[in-house]
C-alpha cells in the first residue's frame, strides 16, 4: 500500500519557520521575540501552529526550559535549508532587477571589517547597483543622514536617540597578549582622536576609579590603532570584537574598572528595493561582527 496517497502536505509560512528556528538559535522563546521584535505569545503562537500543521510536537519541557523533541531536531534542520533556499532564490531574481545608487555611512570601528566583503559583493552580484560608502566618527554620520547626505548609516552608540539596534557589545579593556602594567607609572592609552565614544568613556572611567593615565597615540584608523596595541605600546578601549591576534581582552586578570555597552544602531529610509536590500545585507554582516 502507498502511505503518500494519505500524505497531506502543511501549509508553511516564511515567518512561522523563522520564529522556529529563531527560538533554537536564541536560546529560548523571550531572547527569540526580542531578537525579532515581536511579543513572546505571538512565537509561541507560532510554534503552536507550526506542530499543528506537522501534527508533531517539536517541542518538550527539560526543567524550566523547553527544548527540541528529536522530530524537533530532524525538522530545524530543514527549516533552516527552506529559509536558506528562499533567500538565495530571492538574491537571485533581485540580481537581474536592482539598479540604482546607495550612499552609505559606516562608523570606522566597522567600516574596516566588512566594507570590502560588503563590496565585493555586490560588485559580482549586482552590478547595476552602485554603493557609494564613507566612513566616519558616528556623530557626524548621524548628522550627515538627517541632512540627506546618507540613504543609511550604521554607527556605534552608547545611548542611541533612535534608529533600530541590530546588536550590542560590551566595551572593553584591549592590550597586547600578557600585557603587564607598572602601576607606578601612567597607564599609557591609545585610542582615536576627540571626539570619540572609546576614548570618552575610557578616560572617564580611569579618572572615576583614580587611576592616572596618559594619552601616547591618537590615531586615525582602527588598523593602526590596533597596532599600536599589539607591539605592547599602549592598551586601549574598543568593542569586544575588534580584538586581534597576539591581543587579549585585559579584565579580570588586571583590575581595571568596568565599561559600558556600545550598540550597533541602523538608520535607513527603505525608500528604495536597493535601499532595502543593502540594509538586509548589513544588518546580517552586523551580526556577524559581534
Amino acid at each position: 500500500m502507498n502511505n503518500s496517497a494519505h500524505f497531506k502536505l502543511a501549509n508553511l509560512s516564511t515567518e512561522v519557520l523563522r520564529s522556529f528556528v529563531t527560538v533554537v538559535e536564541q536560546d529560548g522563546f523571550i531572547r527569540a521575540a526580542d531578537y525579532l521584535f515581536k511579543t513572546q505569545s505571538t512565537i509561541s503562537q507560532h510554534i503552536q501552529r507550526l506542530e499543528q500543521e506537522l501534527n508533531t510536537t517539536l517541542f518538550m519541557p527539560l526543567g524550566r526550559k523547553r527544548v527540541l523533541t528529536p522530530n524537533g531536531e530532524i525538522f530545524l534542520v530543514y527549516a533552516k535549508r527552506w529559509l536558506k533556499l528562499q533567500e538565495e532564490a530571492q538574491l537571485a531574481l533581485a540580481q537581474t532587477m536592482l539598479e540604482g545608487e546607495v550612499r552609505i555611512g559606516i562608523s570606522m570601528s566597522m567600516g574596516e571589517q566588512f566594507i570590502p566583503e560588503l563590496l565585493a559583493q555586490f560588485a559580482q552580484t549586482y552590478p547595476a547597483l552602485r554603493l557609494l560608502v564613507d566612513t566616519g566618527h558616528s556623530y557626524s554620520l548621524i548628522q550627515g543622514y538627517h541632512n540627506g547626505v546618507y540613504d543609511l548609516v550604521v554607527t556605534l552608540e552608547r545611548e542611541p536617540k533612535d534608529g533600530q539596534i541590530l546588536s550590542e557589545d560590551s566595551m572593553v579593556w584591549i592590550g597586547r597578549t600578557a600585557y603587564e602594567w607598572n602601576q607606578q607609572k601612567p597607564l599609557p592609552l591609545a585610542a582615536y582622536a576627540p571626539p570619540c565614544q572609546f576614548r570618552d568613556a575610557c578616560t572617564q572611567a580611569l579618572d572615576q576609579a583614580g587611576i592616572a593615565w596618559q594619552m601616547i597615540y591618537s590615531a586615525n584608523s582602527l588598523n593602526s590603532l590596533m597596532a599600536s596595541v599589539g607591539l605592547g605600546l599602549a592598551i586601549t578601549v574598543r568593542a569586544s570584537h575588534t580584538v586581534i591576534a597576539e591581543t587579549e581582552i585585559l579584565t579580570p586578570r588586571l583590575n581595571l574598572p568596568s565599561l559600558p555597552k556600545i550598540k550597533i544602531v541602523l538608520r535607513n529610509r527603505n525608500l528604495t528595493d536597493a535601499q532595502r536590500l543593502v540594509s538586509e545585507i548589513i544588518t546580517k554582516q552586523a551580526f556577524k561582527i559581534v
